[in-house]
């Protein structure tokens, strides 16, 4: 979808609306409540009232949108250029452009979408031949590089490949890079029967087991993990440049937004022109998140 066909289609309110109420209810109007499928519209509060229970619900309910104040038209903008945008896009950027007075409401609207990409790829598991390797983000001042730095966030990356190419990505925020952290994070997120290759880390040794083999490759320098493990290290090149290009710089507290964006938009490249209506669906299932929980 166009720019143009995009502004043409969700031009008012009302036909922003009507896309949530066909996305949440495919197969017409469910009464969330009794499950009965007859249902009154009121149009001054925006409310369906059904006609066995009179439970009424807004189309926004129990969603991302739950409660917002901000027209639904700026919202839908939003989650279009944060999917199409294939290198992220800023909130400052996203506030001019959407002449959204506050920063903070923004700044919010824009971690509430991320949560919602992130709960979608809960659902991933990866399988076959996965790399995996890890990487800090964090401070740029000098000091130690690699495993050990000192005021940095540890991220486990893995990449599913198959016919030498990347399938699927995900990428974790760990508190230690030891074996029972690295097992406790990614145990939910792999089928049985992959093949994790690694640089040989003995934390990465939890895989060798009867669910799965470990394939350590010893990498030596930094040029030959590159070459060795060519896939997870484009990704980690690829996420770093974005957020220090588009984002300048993001705190640890919030880096796991800002991966899952990354990852979700990766793992939908093939899926460009179903994207926009994808996030929707996922803003529509995932439960929402506060100012409050953001700042706490």
């Amino acid at each position: 979808m166009s720019l143009m066909e995009f502004q043409r289609r969700f031009s008012t309110e009302k036909s922003c609306r009507q896309h949530l109420f066909r996305l949440r209810w495919p197969d017409g109007y469910m009464c969330p409540r009794c499950g009965h499928t007859k249902y009154s519209f009121h149009g001054t509060r925006n409310l369906y009232q059904c006609k066995s229970c009179k439970y009424q619900v807004s189309v926004t309910a129990g969603t991302v949108f739950h409660k917002t104040r901000t027209p639904l038209r700026k919202w839908f903008w939003m989650i279009f250029l944060m999917a199409r945008q294939k290198s992220g896009i800023s909130m400052l950027s996203l506030q001019r452009m959407l002449g959204i007075k506050s920063y903070k409401t923004v700044w919010v609207m824009g971690h509430k979408i991320r949560k919602a990409m992130a709960h979608r790829d809960a659902y991933y598991r990866l399988a076959g031949l996965i790399e995996m390797d890890d990487t800090y983000f964090g401070s740029s001042k000098p000091g130690r590089r690699g495993r050990g730095a000192g005021g940095k966030a540890a991220v486990v990356v893995a990449v599913e490949i198959e016919d030498s190419k990347p399938r699927f990505a995900t990428m974790r925020q760990v508190g230690r890079l030891s074996a029972a952290e690295i097992h406790t994070t990614f145990t939910e997120h792999l089928q049985e029967d992959w093949v994790v290759r690694t640089d040989g880390w003995p934390s990465y040794g939890i895989f060798d087991s009867a669910q799965g083999e470990h394939q350590p490759v010893i990498t030596g320098s930094g040029r030959n993990a590159v070459k060795l493990l060519p896939w997870v290290h484009t990704l980690i090149a690829n996420v770093k440049g974005n957020i220090r290009g588009v984002y300048h710089g993001v705190s640890s507290k919030h880096l796991g937004h800002y991966l899952a964006e990354f990852c979700y938009r990766f793992n939908r490249r093939y899926w460009e022109s179903q994207m926009f209506d994808r996030l929707l669906v996922a803003c529509l299932n995932s439960p929402t998140i506060s100012f409050a929980e953001l700042k706490a």
